[in-house]
């Protein structure tokens, strides 16, 4: 009969234990209804790029604002060179890599850090420094492309997008095969992937 009893016991207080594990908060978060919980990835040490994509540019690099990324043809990619200092930098601001550069999209062993001649560290993306224009001031702004004929949007492979889809994608810069303003969709040169560059 002790052995019963003991049995009865055991099962309530498993039964207690239960109930009091499904109400109680798991440290670091709530509870949830599974009983574990993911803890959050911490990018305090990172500095965080994307890319987005536009019926015009295709698949291009964005900061963690959303605002396009920019290459400048008088800068240098071996080894990477950054001419645009002085006045040219506050309206060409360098995107800064103060801490380890991490972009969804874009090849890890493409992106680089430049050391500037004030001691900031600059992004670069296949050696080639990056900056954001000072007229663009929310998504979607545009408003540096093609400017004075050398400053481009920067597609994800480190190419400069010159025009319409047909060089996003490509290292050489050629002429789209279908013009971008003749409605169809220009067909890339070099064949990227129908959807987000998977790097």
């Amino acid at each position: 009969m002790r052995r019963g009893q003991a049995i009865t016991a055991l099962a309530a207080l498993a039964l207690s234990l239960t109930a009091c594990g499904s109400t109680q908060t798991p440290p670091g978060g709530e509870a949830t209804p599974g009983g574990l919980q993911a803890k959050p990835a911490d990018l305090g040490g990172v500095n965080t790029y994307f890319i987005a994509n536009t019926e015009q540019m295709g698949w291009f690099v964005i900061d963690s604002d959303g605002l396009p990324m920019y290459r400048y043809d008088k800068d240098a990619p071996k080894p990477s060179k950054s001419n645009c200092e002085g006045e040219c930098a506050k309206a060409w601001k360098p995107v800064l890599a103060d801490k380890t550069p991490m972009a969804t999209g874009v090849d890890p062993i493409s992106m680089g850090v430049l050391t500037r001649p004030d001691g900031t560290k600059q992004l670069t993306i296949q050696g080639w420094p990056q900056y954001t224009y000072a007229e663009d001031k929310v998504a979607g702004d545009m408003k540096g492309q093609g400017k004075g004929g050398v400053w481009w949007v920067t597609a994800p492979n480190g190419a400069k997008i010159t025009g319409g889809k047909a060089q996003n994608n490509s290292k050489s810069s050629s002429t789209p095969s279908t013009p971008p303003s003749s409605g169809k969709a220009p067909t890339p040169q070099s064949a990227p992937p129908p959807a987000a560059p998977g790097y």
